[in-house]
């Protein structure tokens, strides 16, 4: 009997590979298109940090990573487009009228398009905090933080109406012990200035890709086991082509979960080859035959 159930586990084992997940390089598809085509871009800045009144240095900071984030754009859009753009750096709106302020700047220094900063912020967010009991019944807690960047962007462009678009990135930073019961105070982010830029300047990739396009890492599971077993043992050799061969035998699948997959699957698989448009077309096919979480997640990187 102890031998009957040891190969009856053995055999389940083996019939049911596991989730696998990849991890690769892919490139990214703009969401939008800039119309007309640029001949020039400027870009300023009409958030008027001084008037914030920040404490602790932090007006300093905030004009030095604006300064530094358009510094950084000009030089990518020049490289991405091999147009000119030029900088503006400092506050640029003391007349507090945006629209003709900008306008008037484009005008004066001959540009067809502008990028203009309108809010900017980099801070640090609790998340959570960990309470673990001592062996004496003392409680010890612990406070997690994120460093966030938010940025809010305008694009002008000749008879369009102006384009906004706020950007949140956010990632962990650290964490610190809680004393006295009390919630600890975040780091302080003046004094994490080169944390603040590097989130900054991970602002302003995510900016953009919205028009640009550009890389991503991507970290995907990818559907095994039963029937998908095909599939994880050509990933078990690297062999990606046998594995995309595998999936799409299953695509039109009856079973609607199992077709759902497969879709899925090849939409990794297709991700990883460098074929985003591919990608996309088959999590549509997959949300066309379930509602796979997975499908729904992987989709909102292209959308978002």
């Amino acid at each position: 009997m102890y031998r009957l159930v040891i190969l009856c586990i053995f055999f389940l084992v083996s019939c049911t590979a596991p989730n696998r997940v990849l991890s690769y390089t892919s490139p990214t598809i703009p969401v939008y298109k800039i119309d007309p085509p640029p001949q020039k871009f400027l870009l300023l800045n009409t958030n008027d940090v001084v008037a914030k009144k920040y404490r602790d240095n932090k007006e300093e900071l905030f004009i030095s990573l604006t300064d530094n984030l358009m510094d950084w754009l000009a030089e990518k859009i020049k490289e991405k487009t091999g147009v000119p753009a030029q900088v503006l750096r400092g506050y640029s709106n003391p007349a507090g009228n945006t629209d003709g302020t900008v306008h008037t700047l484009m005008a004066q220094n001959q540009a067809s398009h502008a990028v203009v900063i309108h809010s900017f912020d980099v801070h640090f967010d609790q998340t959570h905090v960990d309470v673990t009991k001592a062996n004496d019944g003392s409680k010890d807690r612990t406070a997690f933080y994120d460093i966030v960047s938010v940025v809010s962007y305008t694009l002008y462009s000749p008879g369009k109406p102006p384009k906004n678009i706020d950007v949140t990135r956010k990632r962990f930073h650290s964490s610190r012990s809680v004393t006295s019961g009390l919630l600890a105070a975040g780091p302080n982010v003046v004094s994490r200035k080169d944390d603040a830029n590097n989130m900054t300047i991970d602002n302003g990739i995510r900016y953009l890709e919205y028009y640009f396009p550009g890389k991503a890492s991507r970290s995907r599971m990818l559907f095994g086991g039963k029937e998908f077993k095909a599939v994880s043992d050509a990933i078990a050799k690297n062999d990606y082509e046998a594995a995309l061969i595998e999936s799409l035998r299953l695509v039109d699948d009856n079973n609607k979960t199992i077709a759902a997959r497969a879709c899925y699957n090849c939409a990794v698989l297709f991700e990883r080859k460098s074929q985003p448009d591919e990608a996309i077309s088959y999590l549509h096919q997959s949300l066309s035959r379930f509602n796979l979480p997975e499908a729904k997640k992987m989709l909102a990187d292209y959308e978002e």
